[in-house]
């Protein structure tokens, strides 16, 4: 495994969260790479030591985010429907500031991109809770159709202006599954 330079992190941090103070105000098309490093008080050559792109930029943040959902994830290792609908909500509700920015300047395709990257090592945690009730490529299938399912709530949610708390998320989605489940 590579040893990743501290120095080199932080300034991916700090261009990151340069682009992301720009785009609060501008349009990313029109953020440049010189605007973002002199934000980020970094010299233009620092931007191109760690990314290519503003996007890479952007890239690089969806995994940082990714990466912080996964250490949330560990830090309680309930792994009931109901308990993760609210963590996941919870998780979100934490980085709404994120998540409308991206969408905002529709963005939000790259997590989508990156969040698609982690189901390996969420799928990994729900075959040791759940025990193979089911074979491997149910437990997959179960798993898509359900982050697809809060995917699209997610995006439903952060659209609303009377956003509802994690825990009232929790309430709908499992009465919609117990009506779901009931139906079939």
């Amino acid at each position: 495994m590579k040893k990743s330079n501290p120095i080199a992190e932080q300034s991916k941090q700090w261009l990151a969260q340069s682009l992301f103070d720009l785009m609060e105000k501008q349009n990313y098309s029109e953020i440049t790479i010189t605007e973002i490093s002199e934000n980020a008080q970094l010299a233009r050559r620092t931007f191109y030591r760690n990314f290519r792109s503003k996007e890479d930029v952007v890239i690089y943040s969806c995994t940082q985010l990714c990466e912080s959902y996964m250490r949330y994830l560990d830090e309680d290792m309930e792994y009931s429907i109901r308990h993760i609908i609210q963590v996941y909500f919870t998780f979100w509700q934490e980085h709404i500031d994120y998540l409308t920015v991206l969408t905002d300047h529709h963005l939000i395709c790259h997590l989508i991109d990156v969040s698609n990257e982690y189901w390996p090592q969420i799928y990994g945690r729900f075959r040791e809770y759940w025990k193979a009730d089911c074979s491997d490529k149910e437990l997959e299938y179960c798993l898509l159709f359900n982050m697809g399912g809060l995917w699209n709530l997610l995006m439903k949610w952060l659209y609303d202006e009377n956003r509802e708390t994690p825990l009232e998320m929790e309430r709908m989605i499992h009465k919609s599954l117990h009506y779901f489940m009931k139906s079939i």
